[in-house]
């Protein structure tokens, strides 16, 4: 096994265990080539792959730091929202409207809501912060027909699935989701404070009722350097 690769699995397991805190002040190279006696280009070989995996980061002049863990945007053949996953395992979530208004729907969208173009919908353009800090960008496009009376409510200090399963009658029954990777624009840069070109995620999601109804179109921007895709695959048998 490369020497490199060990040091990479000591320094992991000293974070797993609590031993190095987020926050902490790692070793400097030479006293981490000393203490496990490998050559300091190793030791720095090691330190790279923990910091590109987010395990830690670097600041110029002050030296290597433990990172807060990323957060796990975990998908496992359930429906949960944003606001429950986040609070089940334990993060305190804000949640900020930037917009919430009618608009008539252009094709695209149309074709995912399966709705003619032109119809009316509900726009919806929410910031959800995570521990106090911008994680992701969503805007939702639902058929205004389904529920006309959403565009009053309030979102910020509710749960927009809870709100339309419980109120509205539309439950989550399954959905389509693709993911991709890509890199901050101009505008992810302001609202999420990261530079541009930064990575991010982007799921696509349209969600549907039972009866196979296209409840709500999202696009979710999320921040690369904060958190990670987790999905679990069961084999049916």
């Amino acid at each position: 096994i490369p020497l490199y690769f060990q040091l990479e699995e000591i320094l992991k397991e000293r974070i797993e265990t609590g031993e190095l805190r987020p926050g902490d002040l790692l070793s400097s190279e030479k006293e981490l080539s000393e203490k496990y006696q490998i050559s300091r280009p190793t030791v720095r070989q090691a330190l790279r792959g923990l910091v590109s995996e987010g395990l830690l980061y670097r600041e110029k002049g002050k030296g290597t730091f433990i990172a807060k863990p990323k957060i796990d945007y975990g998908f496992i053949q359930r429906l949960t929202t944003f606001y429950d996953d986040m609070i089940e395992k334990g993060y305190t979530t804000k949640t900020m409207v930037i917009k919430q208004e009618v608009k008539t729907v252009r094709g695209a969208i149309a074709k995912k809501l399966n709705i003619q173009k032109g119809e009316k919908i509900i726009f919806l353009h929410r910031i959800r912060s995570v521990e106090n800090e911008p994680i992701v960008s969503v805007m939702n496009f639902i058929p205004y027909k389904l529920c006309p009376d959403l565009i009053n409510e309030d979102l910020e200090n509710k749960s927009l699935y809870r709100m339309l399963s419980n109120k509205y009658e539309l439950k989550p029954y399954r959905a389509e989701i693709t993911l991709e990777p890509i890199v901050a624009e101009e505008y992810d840069s302001q609202i999420l404070k990261i530079k541009l070109g930064a990575p991010m995620h982007l799921m696509q999601n349209i969600t549907y009722t039972k009866d196979n109804i296209a409840m709500d179109y999202f696009e979710s921007r999320f921040r690369g350097d904060k958190g990670k895709v987790r999905v679990v695959l069961y084999n049916e048998i």
